[in-house]
């Protein structure tokens, strides 16, 4: 599928226009951004955003027997 086609997707250019909007918010600063949404988060008492992301470098088991059936 061409790139271009996804963006064609009426919810992916929304998703894409939220972000522009909440980054532009933040006079396009990503380090602003993610303080404004530490702020929002804390002020939720939700947790919004995770302080680490955990990357696979392996592929797991269940993954292993989809391949192999």
């Amino acid at each position: 599928m061409p790139v271009e086609s996804l963006y064609a997707d009426p919810v992916v250019a929304e998703i894409h226009e939220v972000r522009r909007r909440l980054l532009e918010a933040s006079g396009g600063d990503v380090a602003k951004f993610r303080q404004r949404l530490r702020e929002r988060q804390s002020a939720s008492g939700r947790r919004i955003v995770s302080g680490s992301v955990k990357k696979h470098t392996e592929p797991s088991d269940a993954m292993d027997s989809r391949v192999a059936s």
